[in-house]
């Protein structure tokens, strides 16, 4: 097993995990599905979870909306990952590719991205991290899988890994479930009213032959599990208002990505939506 060091630095934007226990369990529970997102119903739902679970952890303001999405959202290098019981979406986590906007960590710590990119290391961001905390048991078991497909859809992009920042007494279970290594000291994350942060990394290369390498891609998912699933037209213009109106509503921008509005014409043209084309039907 070889080592690449990635960069050493400060955290950013902090995605929210709730408290879990201290090691995860075995038990698996029926009727879980783990999917990318394209419609409009499971995206408002994965939103509307981000905002009700930041909201409880004072992480941002209130809004009409009672969703929480950023400008990385409406571009086609972020995917909306979601786990559903029953029809109901109970956690979700976004991909964040190193695409038009860059990684939300490089609008604070541009040298640490760019460390990573002098490397030859093209990675994707972790972010927007939510579940609905009526069972830590299950959320342990949605991490992990969520985490496998997450990890076999970047991989299948063509990323070399993963960052993400995480409050330090949840950094563990990042290490222990993916696992990430910390490559940047704790932090303080203005964005999430000072909450402190850590960065960490994970390198797929970097376990090649190991058990946690063949645990996340011996057995790699169907190409309908990882395939892309672009938005449809209605979907992004609803949620591209969405996003102008509860901006208008706050003069901070939304999760600290101090990123520029997108305009809709320059988010079509960059592939977020195909509007000539329905999205990919799949069976519920």
């Amino acid at each position: 097993m070889h080592t690449t060091h990635v960069a050493a630095g400060t955290a950013t934007v902090c995605p929210l995990i709730p408290s879990a226990p201290k090691a995860p369990t075995k038990r698996s529970i029926p009727g879980l599905r783990y999917e990318v997102a394209y419609r409009r119903d499971d995206l408002q739902d994965a939103f509307s979870l981000i905002y009700h679970s930041y909201r409880r952890a004072g992480l941002v303001e209130a809004n009409e909306s009672e969703v929480r999405l950023t400008p990385f959202h409406l571009l086609p290098t972020t995917e909306v990952f979601v786990t559903k019981l029953a029809e109901k979406v109970v956690s979700t986590v976004s991909l964040i590719g190193d695409g038009e906007l860059g990684l939300p960590l490089e609008s604070i710590y541009p040298k640490n991205v760019e460390l990573i990119r002098n490397r030859g290391l093209r990675m994707g961001e972790i972010g927007s991290l939510a579940d609905c905390r009526d069972s830590p048991v299950r959320f342990i078991e949605t991490f992990a899988a969520m985490g496998r497909l997450l990890a076999q859809v970047a991989k299948t992009r063509g990323y070399d890994g993963l960052v993400a920042a995480a409050h330090p007494k949840h950094a563990r279970l990042y290490q222990r479930i993916l696992p990430f290594e910390q490559i940047g000291k704790m932090s303080t994350c203005p964005y999430a009213n000072g909450n402190p942060a850590v960065m960490l990394a994970l390198v797929f290369e970097d376990h090649r032959g190991s058990e946690l390498y063949e645990r996340f891609f011996g057995s790699m998912s169907s190409a309908a599990d990882t395939v892309p699933r672009p938005w449809s037209a209605e979907t992004y213009d609803y949620f591209h208002k969405l996003l102008h109106s509860n901006r208008l509503q706050s003069e901070r921008p939304l999760s600290g990505q101090g990123a520029p509005m997108l305009s809709k014409r320059r988010s079509v043209h960059n592939s977020r939506i195909d509007p000539t084309e329905n999205a990919p039907q799949r069976d519920a």
